[in-house]
């Protein structure tokens, strides 16, 4: 534990630092391990090299600075420790897949490397791909589960009745999910720790146990998960990052919507199966 703890003091130091110096011999000071035990350690625990994590994050602050201020790219690039706007330029497309100035001029479709904390296990610093989208109403037929927790505070969302919801619902699966592997989620709120769950489809009959579910439209934050052949994995991650550590989206100008219904689709190819991936879309607002 205390190898964690003084880990997290270094990276509690390169994050105050992001804009600044990152000193060698002040991370020896803070985390009172040499810089080679450090980075071993850092890499061992968290899979990324120190200039990984250094580099991804300044790039995803960048992206925030270029949406909500009036400093040019070159300002921006000096700032997060680059040379040149060219240079920046360059790292921050490979990074974001799109260049500062397409960012700058109101683009929110770009990736997110949040903070990495330290507990027991390692929360954050998954690059995850996100962008703000509107969605039209949709009409499905699902099967309802009961799930408690609150999903804005709880990365361990459990059901009611302590069985597997996808265990318990396979005959209604089955039934309802025709279209090539692909299947919603729909989350209701009924209050702060209950949720109604929906194993959902968009086939035209209703079988038995099923019914109906309306999803209202509206606006929404998207968020991919990476292709994997089981991508159902990343989902505690992106519960860290986009639910519970917010401060990406408020970044950007909006906030998380509690009252509105949240959306999961989840493309499982039989035929591609490390193209699998996860759509999420989070209801949220604009702050401003």
């Amino acid at each position: 534990m205390n190898q964690i703890n003084s880990l997290q003091r270094g990276i509690d130091y390169i994050e105050n630092n992001l804009t600044g110096k990152i000193s060698n011999e002040a991370l020896q000071f803070v985390t009172s391990m040499s810089i080679a035990q450090f980075q071993k350690t850092f890499l061992s625990i968290t899979g990324y090299t120190v200039g990984e994590y250094i580099r991804n994050r300044r790039l995803t602050l960048a992206a925030f600075e270029l949406i909500n201020s009036n400093h040019s790219v070159l300002d921006i690039a000096l700032k997060y420790g680059y040379d040149s706007s060219e240079g920046f330029s360059g790292a921050f497309k490979e990074f974001h897949n799109f260049n500062p100035n397409e960012i700058k001029k109101g683009k929110t479709n770009f990736n997110l490397f949040n903070k990495i904390t330290l507990e027991i296990r390692v929360n954050g610093g998954s690059k995850m791909n996100f962008e703000i989208v509107k969605l039209e109403s949709l009409d499905f037929v699902g099967f309802k589960t009961i799930a408690l927790g609150n999903m804005n505070k709880d990365i361990d969302i459990r059901w009611d009745n302590d069985d597997d919801a996808w265990e318990s619902s396979r005959k209604e699966q089955n039934a309802i999910i025709t279209d090539d592997h692909i299947w919603y989620e729909v989350y209701k709120k009924i209050n702060e720790s209950k949720y109604a769950h929906y194993i959902c489809s968009k086939c035209s009959s209703i079988p038995e146990r099923c019914e109906a579910v309306h999803f209202d439209g509206g606006l929404f934050a998207k968020i991919t998960t990476n292709k994997y052949k089981y991508p159902t994995e990343q989902l505690k991650d992106v519960y860290y990052q986009t639910l519970i550590d917010t401060e990406w989206l408020s970044a950007i100008g909006y906030r998380l919507d509690d009252n509105r219904n949240q959306l999961y689709i989840t493309n499982w190819s039989m035929i591609d199966k490390e193209g699998r991936y996860i759509e999420i879309y989070l209801p949220v607002s604009k702050t401003k």
